[in-house]
């Protein structure tokens, strides 16, 4: 924090992560006794998503105070400054993350870098929400999801095991299309026709993905439930996401599998049965080509890991 610079009268802090990771995403409980809760009013020179999931509090932000309840949601965007000192007894998540991020390596999905490959519904949505200053909120089915993908984003950035990074981008992704649709329940401003068409395809395609990963049905099932062709799902979602609804499918399951392997003792049988997969050799397949490695021993390193850093 020493580079901390003062503008406008109050600090600017930069983005110094608690531990350099190949990601520029950091999340951590909010807890009444964090060192945060502490500071003056502030600003920072990266977005923060904080979500509130139990207690209650106050928020300051840019002057104006806002209530801080279970299911609110506050984007801060780079420069605003905000006081944080009155949340009381409000828990939850903060997640911080840069404006931009570093590209994928070669040949691999880029995933979350929020210049470029944020979907364009979603930017238009979580930009708005920087105009509204106050909560988004989020219903229970999209808080209890949203408090599932912090925890996994968590376990992954603790344990950093192979494609851990890429596991981070594609949770933050989710998450930030839930707050998405909470900015879009929450504004009333009007938007063009092809603004709406393709927002509503990539939040109801990412809906649908997270009620349907773990069963066996294919795209056209997919296409179907959501009343368009299989083609134009396909192709649509590329261009808006950078990858396809099959694409999401299992980078959605593989989120799954790597919590599963870390925090459980499940069967490799069990764990594939649970999402979706045939018989237990096609999600080793699979877990193999996503990650160079079988999903026996990728939580067998994955664990060691774990105790080593814990040891340290």
């Amino acid at each position: 924090m020493e580079e901390t610079v003062t503008i406008m009268a109050f600090p600017i802090f930069p983005f110094v992560p608690q531990d350099i990771s190949a990601v520029p995403v950091e999340v951590h409980p909010l807890d009444p006794a964090d060192y945060a809760r502490r500071l003056p009013p502030h600003g920072h020179m990266f977005f923060e998503l904080l979500v509130i999931r139990d207690g209650a509090g106050l928020i300051m932000l840019d002057g104006k105070q806002y209530p801080a309840l279970p299911g609110h949601a506050f984007v801060i965007p780079p420069g605003l400054p905000h006081d944080v000192r009155a949340l009381g007894t409000a828990t939850g998540w903060a997640m911080l993350f840069l404006p931009d991020g570093p590209t994928a390596p070669a040949g691999k999905s880029p995933g979350l870098s929020l210049q470029e490959d944020i979907p364009a519904g979603l930017a238009f949505d979580l930009f708005r929400s920087l105009r509204m200053r106050g909560p988004i909120i989020l219903d229970e089915p999209a808080l209890t999801m949203v408090d599932l993908l912090f925890r996994k984003i968590d376990t992954e950035l603790r344990g950093r095991a192979t494609g851990y990074d890429f596991a981070v981008r594609a949770a933050a992704q989710l998450i930030l299309v839930e707050i998405g649709r909470g900015v879009v329940a929450a504004s009333r401003e009007p938007e063009s026709r092809d603004d709406l068409r393709e927002r509503l395809l990539v939040t109801r395609a990412f809906a649908d993905i997270d009620a349907n990963y773990n069963t066996a049905s294919g795209l056209d099932a997919a296409a179907n439930r959501l009343g368009i062709s299989a083609a134009h799902l396909t192709t649509r979602l590329r261009r808006l996401t950078g990858r396809t609804y099959g694409e999401w499918v299992i980078e959605r399951r593989m989120i799954e599998a790597r919590h599963r392997l870390v925090c459980s003792n499940d069967s490799l049988s069990k764990i594939a049965e649970d999402l979706g997969y045939q018989n237990p050799e096609s999600f080793i397949r699979r877990f193999r080509a996503h990650h160079a490695a079988t999903p026996a021993r990728w939580r067998n390193e994955a664990r060691q890991q774990t105790v080593l850093q814990e040891a340290a």
